[in-house]
């Protein structure tokens, strides 16, 4: 809510207001100025409207992106899973060979000089984005490639969400640290083989094609486990109830 910070919502919730109806309802008793309660006021009618509505668009550019993971919960089931690889590091120079998308029950993987477009269908079903690292390398990687590709949605970046619970490094140390394992023949692969899997395969060898979409596909469904441990962890310490 505009020029509403973390303060001002512990100070709520510290009230025992936890939700936008007991805002309503018990707004003129809180110790907060009347400017704030009328914005306050203002914006929780509209946020259930638009809740109702599923209108998830009216919130996602208003919360900031640390805390997008807030919104997992219900859209959980609306959510995407995606990882990307390239030819190289740099946008600018390089090309993407595969994105893979998870919904949690299916994995779809678009691949370069194959069916790489019909993923800009595919992402416009997703409200919600979830990936690892995501903010910094997939999404300036996919919005150089598609440039009217509009990616403005709820984004979780788990590199992010992870540290925020004391957990840093790669994706597969942070999976080896809470216990998701790979199968044997993924455990070496990583973003330097990737690429020279790709190069393989467009010599001709098309095992190295399927070994590099087994891996992508690894990554996008690892994500979800990922995901539901990084959530459980982050809800009991941000919980309003942790503070009254």
């Amino acid at each position: 809510m505009p020029g509403i910070g973390i303060g001002t919502e512990q100070q709520i919730w510290e009230s025992g207001v936890l939700n936008w109806a007991e805002f309503i309802e018990k707004h003129h008793k809180l110790p907060i100025s009347s400017k704030r309660k009328e914005i306050i006021n203002e914006y929780s009618k509209m946020s259930i409207d638009a809740y109702d509505n599923k209108d998830y668009s009216f919130f996602f550019n208003k919360i900031p992106m640390n805390l997008h993971w807030r919104a997992y919960d219900e859209l959980k089931n609306k959510c995407c899973f995606l990882d990307i690889e390239t030819t190289g590091l740099s946008k600018h120079y390089n090309d993407i060979t595969v994105i893979g998308l998870y919904d949690g029950k299916e994995s779809k993987l678009f691949v370069n000089g194959k069916n790489l477009d019909d993923f800009t269908n595919e992402i416009k079903k997703y409200p919600m984005i979830v990936s690892f690292n995501g903010r910094c390398f997939d999404i300036p990687f996919i919005q150089a490639k598609f440039p009217n590709l509009d990616l403005s949605r709820f984004h979780i970046d788990l590199r992010f969400a992870m540290k925020d619970i004391g957990y840093t490094g790669g994706l597969k140390r942070i999976e080896n640290r809470i216990g998701i394992e790979r199968d044997d023949e993924l455990k070496e692969v990583d973003g330097f083989e990737a690429v020279r899997l790709w190069r393989k395969y467009k010599k001709g060898d098309k095992s190295a094609l399927d070994l590099l979409l087994k891996y992508n596909q690894a990554d996008i469904e690892n994500l979800k486990g990922l995901m539901d441990f990084a959530f459980d962890r982050l809800k009991e310490k941000n919980h309003p109830l942790k503070r009254v």
